[in-house]
């Protein structure tokens, strides 16, 4: 299994020249309401990257598991990095994938916080050079489909679509007894550090009362499928474009 961090440096150079293609897992650790771990957002695209790494050739770093997770400063666990610091992080780790003669990047994210820092980073590591970096914001950008099929709610934060998925890859730190339903709707996006706990109490945004683990694994395994799919295209050099 390709994973970055399991090389010696002295069998690195060979095993990545079997492929031009690394991940790199962004997360969170964060408030997922009183029914979900704070990790949820790591634990999920790591399952995934799993995956990748086990049926291809790309190379997986390892799961950077902090992120902009401002919205949930006020609760007990949660650890926000900076954003202009996490920028420069990320940054600087795109520029150490790259200086190792790889061409492509897939950010697989699992919070919604550190796309603005990611997109940054990603324009300066790729400012010179023939490099690219693709970020796929899972939850939103894979398994379309599945969730169409399966959803009865809106999906939200720690709301069905998410508990659903940890309740497949990690029943063991769910705990419905919990779960309650919150949804705070304005037509206008509120940024508050005062209002926060008003914005998002038991920092719920959904009903993850119906959620199931057959649901979060019709998800995963189709996002598995759609990821995969996806390495195996950038392996041919072929960017995910299609021209209308």
């Amino acid at each position: 299994m390709p994973f970055w961090s399991e090389f010696s440096h002295t069998n690195f150079q060979q095993a990545a020249g079997k492929t031009e293609v690394v991940v790199m897992v962004t997360g969170a650790l964060e408030a997922h309401g009183t029914h979900l771990p704070l990790a949820t957002d790591s634990y999920l695209p790591t399952y995934l990257a799993e995956k990748v790494a086990e049926k291809t050739n790309a190379f997986v770093l390892p799961t950077i598991p902090f992120g902009d997770s401002w919205d949930f400063n006020n609760f007990a666990g949660t650890i926000s990095v900076d954003p202009k610091v996490l920028m420069e992080f990320y940054v600087s780790i795109m520029k150490g994938v790259f200086k190792h003669r790889f061409r492509y990047l897939v950010v697989l994210n699992g919070h919604g916080g550190n796309v603005p820092a990611l997109k940054m980073a990603a324009k300066s590591a790729t400012e010179k050079g023939e490099h690219v970096v693709i970020i796929v914001n899972w939850w939103r950008d894979l398994a379309e489909s599945a969730r169409k099929i399966v959803e009865e709610t809106p999906g939200g934060h720690a709301a069905e679509d998410e508990t659903s998925e940890v309740m497949h890859v990690r029943p063991d730190l769910v705990d419905m007894a919990k779960a309650v339903s919150h949804r705070v709707v304005s037509k206008f996006d509120i940024i508050s550090g005062s209002y926060r706990d008003e914005l998002l109490p038991s920092a719920m945004y959904g009903d993850p009362r119906k959620a199931t683990p057959e649901k979060g694994q019709l998800i995963m395994e189709q996002a598995e499928e759609e990821l995969i799919a996806l390495i195996e295209q950038l392996q041919q050099g072929k960017l995910p474009l299609t021209r209308e």
